[in-house]
């Protein structure tokens, strides 16, 4: 009745691509865009190592 319409976004870094869900409703074009769960940072143990002495 209307004709295509298009429409590109760029989705910003904190979007996950492969979660995003679209539906078309009564004349209404849902998307939904779930964010990607950020990396909490964490400690890392570090050993020392010693080194043998070397036999005399």
């Amino acid at each position: 009745m209307y004709g295509e319409f298009s429409r590109t976004i760029t989705l910003p870094v904190t979007v996950d691509p492969n979660a995003v869900e679209a539906k078309y409703e009564a004349g209404v074009l849902t998307v939904t865009l779930r964010k990607v769960e950020s990396v909490k940072p964490r400690r890392i143990a570090v050993k020392a190592v010693v080194p043998a002495l070397a036999a005399a």
